[in-house]
C-alpha cells in the first residue's frame, strides 16, 4: 500500500493586528485625490495649511478636509494648530512601513524603493512580530535595538555631543549603570555603519513620570556622532523611536531643546513635533543663562481611547 505524502505545515498568517493596520493603510489610499495629497506633503517636506492643498490639488476646501480626516486617522498625516488655522504634515514613521506592507502581506521581502533607502536584514519581520512597521535607513546604515555591547560607543557619542555645549545642561555623560537605569528598555535605538560595525547615534526615552496618569508620556534623547551629521541618521532614529512607542502605546514624547540647536529644532519639526513653549533663563550653562524650546510629539494612534 503505498503511503500518503504527508502534506506540509501551513505557514503562519500575518497576525491579526498587523492585518488591520494594513488594510487601514490600504482603504487610506484606495482614492486618488488622497494620493495626491500625500504626495504632495511628501514632496513638499514642510506643514501646508488647508487653502494650500485646496489650491495644488483643484479640489473643494470640504472634500481636502474630509481627505486630511482620512489621512490623520491612519497615521499618515498630522495635523497642528496655528493660529485660526490647521497646518498638515507627514507622518514620516508611518508611510516609511508602507512601502513594505504589500510585500509582508504577500510574504516576500521588502525592497528598496530606487535603490534610495534599505530595511536591514530581519528588521521587516521582526517589527511586524512586534506589532509595528519596518523603520527604513539610510542607505549603509542599520538601526537595531541598543544593547550592553553598545555601551562604551554610546557613552561617547553622549560625551560629544555635551561638549558642544549645545546638547544639554548636563556636561559629563553618566555611568552605563546610571544611563540603563534611567532608560525604558523597549525604547533604545542604535544606527551602526554596516561596514565597519561602529555605532553612529543614538536614540532612547526615559518616563516623565511613574504616575499612572503619564504612563503614554516620555521624555527623549538622540545623539548622532559629530563626524556622521547630515546622513539622515537623526531622521532615521526618530522615526525608529515614533514606531516603537506608538507600538507600545505612548501618546506623548517630549523632549527640551536650545533654541541655538537650530539643526534640531528642524529635524523634531520635519518629524512631526510642535512646539509647545519656550521657557526663559530656566537654567545656567557653562556660565549664562540658557532658554529652553519645550517640544512634543503626540500620537495619532495611541491613546485615542
Amino acid at each position: 500500500m503505498k503511503a500518503r505524502r504527508r502534506r506540509a505545515p501551513l505557514p503562519r498568517p500575518l497576525a491579526r493586528g498587523d492585518a488591520r493596520q494594513y488594510a487601514a493603510w490600504f482603504r487610506a489610499l484606495a482614492d486618488p485625490t488622497r494620493i495626491q495629497i500625500v504626495s504632495l506633503l511628501a514632496r513638499t517636506r514642510g506643514p501646508l495649511s488647508v487653502g494650500e492643498i485646496v489650491r495644488a490639488t483643484n479640489v473643494s476646501q470640504s472634500t481636502v478636509s474630509q481627505h486630511l480626516k482620512v489621512l490623520a486617522e491612519v497615521g499618515f498625516a498630522s495635523a497642528e494648530r496655528r493660529g485660526t488655522a490647521n497646518y498638515y504634515r507627514l507622518d514620516d514613521a508611518c508611510v516609511a512601513g508602507f512601502p513594505t506592507a504589500a510585500d509582508l502581506v504577500a510574504g516576500g521581502r521588502p525592497h528598496s524603493p530606487a535603490g534610495r533607502a534599505r530595511v536591514p536584514a530581519g528588521s521587516a519581520p521582526e517589527a511586524a512580530a512586534a506589532g509595528r512597521p519596518p523603520v527604513w535607513s539610510p542607505a549603509g546604515l542599520t538601526i537595531r535595538p541598543m544593547t550592553g555591547a553598545d555601551a562604551s560607543q554610546v557613552l561617547a557619542i553622549y560625551q560629544a555631543g555635551l561638549d558642544s555645549g549645545e546638547a544639554s545642561f548636563e556636561i559629563r555623560a553618566p555611568t552605563w549603570e546610571a544611563f540603563d537605569a534611567a532608560r525604558l528598555p523597549s525604547h533604545r535605538h542604535v544606527a551602526v555603519d554596516d561596514a565597519s560595525g561602529e555605532v553612529l547615534g543614538w536614540a532612547a526615552v526615559s518616563a516623565v513620570s511613574d504616575r499612572c496618569a503619564y504612563r503614554g508620556v516620555v521624555e527623549h534623547s538622540l545623539y548622532v556622532a559629530p563626524a556622521a551629521r547630515g546622513r539622515g541618521i537623526g531622521a532615521a532614529l526618530l522615526r525608529a523611536l515614533i514606531s516603537s512607542t506608538e507600538a507600545a502605546g505612548i501618546w506623548t514624547i517630549q523632549s527640551g531643546i536650545f533654541p541655538e540647536n537650530a539643526a534640531s529644532l528642524r529635524l523634531h519639526e520635519r518629524a512631526g513635533f510642535r512646539v509647545v513653549g519656550t521657557r526663559v533663563r530656566l537654567g545656567r550653562h557653562h556660565g549664562r543663562w540658557r532658554d529652553v524650546v519645550l517640544l512634543e510629539r503626540r500620537s495619532a494612534r495611541a491613546g485615542r481611547d
